[in-house]
């Protein structure tokens, strides 16, 4: 068997088992790992559900809260992509094409296969791996893409157990990857430069005690003074138990993953029965003047995308 092959198989059997022989695929969406807006439709990717995104019809919505109802979902499948598995994040490049990550097979698809392949160092490891993805559209159908592999802590028991005593309990930092894509461009490898490590915040205390966080998603953002950068989710916890996640935060830095000292706590603004939701996904909702979020299902039987307006001192001069 060639490396490849051992490399795609696990990923293609677990597409089978996920999906089940002779099953309806489901038109509900219980895992929500990522969302992108296109025009009047929210294009949204669950983690649980391989080679396949769904299709939200807005209904005139503005937030600051809307349901994703079943209702008004439609599953689009992904027809040369089925083996595209543990999906956590969507988006439309700049000539046009639905994209999704796969964090297990570390790579980019489009309905016609795979797009982009990330190099080894963005591997999942201990349940931590490629979470986020940020589109921004360069002029004549070029892209710039921003990756993001989330960090955190492993989940310790996913750690292989040689390792566990020496890594299992460290909090790693997320790592943003940046490249370009030209239009219709697909099957390339991405690896080397162009990589930044976030300086997230460290709340007080020793690991794995303390809380540490994880990053799910990123939008890409050019801020007051005219730089480019990222606003980032994180989310924190610890690696012991009883299991805490404390905060939910949206962060500002710059291209290098320094912290540009612009904060919100999801907590404090989204109000009552979303504070502490598992949010995985961000993108913009109107772009560069406010963003929409989504959770997993869990507590409430259907997800819920939260939209949020930049305050004056976020937005690029001009917006």
């Amino acid at each position: 068997m060639t490396r490849s092959v051992q490399r795609w198989l696990p990923a293609v059997l677990a597409a089978v088992s996920v999906a089940g022989f002779g099953q309806e695929p489901s038109l509900a969406i219980r895992e929500a790992s990522g969302l992108t807006r296109s025009g009047d439709h929210l294009l949204i990717v669950d983690d649980s559900q391989p080679g396949a995104y769904f299709r939200f019809r807005l209904q005139g919505e503005t937030g600051p809260r809307i349901l994703i109802e079943s209702s008004r979902l439609e599953r689009i499948p992904l027809p040369q992509s089925s083996m595209a598995t543990d999906l956590e994040s969507i988006n439309v490049l700049a000539d046009g094409r639905v994209v999704v990550l796969s964090e297990r097979l570390r790579a980019l698809f489009d309905a016609l296969g795979p797009v982009a392949d990330y190099e080894a160092t963005f591997s999942e490891f201990g349940k931590r791996g490629l979470e986020g993805l940020a589109v921004r559209d360069m002029g004549g159908g070029q892209s710039r893409l921003a990756v993001l592999w989330e960090g955190g802590y492993p989940e310790f028991y996913d750690v292989p157990e040689q390792l566990r005593a020496k890594v299992g309990r460290k909090a790693l930092n997320p790592v943003v990857q940046v490249h370009d894509l030209n239009p219709g461009e697909r099957g390339i490898k991405v690896g080397g430069s162009g990589f930044a490590t976030l300086d997230v915040p460290k709340p007080k205390g020793r690991g794995p005690r303390a809380q540490r966080f994880r990053a799910p998603d990123l939008v890409w953002h050019r801020f007051a003074g005219g730089e480019w950068g990222f606003i980032v989710l994180l989310t924190s916890q610890n690696s012991v138990d009883p299991r805490k996640y404390e905060y939910h935060w949206l962060e500002c830095f710059d291209l290098h993953g320094k912290r540009l000292g612009k904060r919100l706590d999801l907590d404090a603004v989204t109000g009552e029965g979303l504070e502490g939701v598992n949010w995985e996904g961000l993108d913009w909702f109107e772009e560069g003047k406010s963003l929409i979020l989504i959770h997993e299902s869990y507590p409430s039987a259907e997800p819920t995308a939260f939209v949020w307006q930049l305050p004056e001192d976020w937005k690029a001069a001009g917006i």
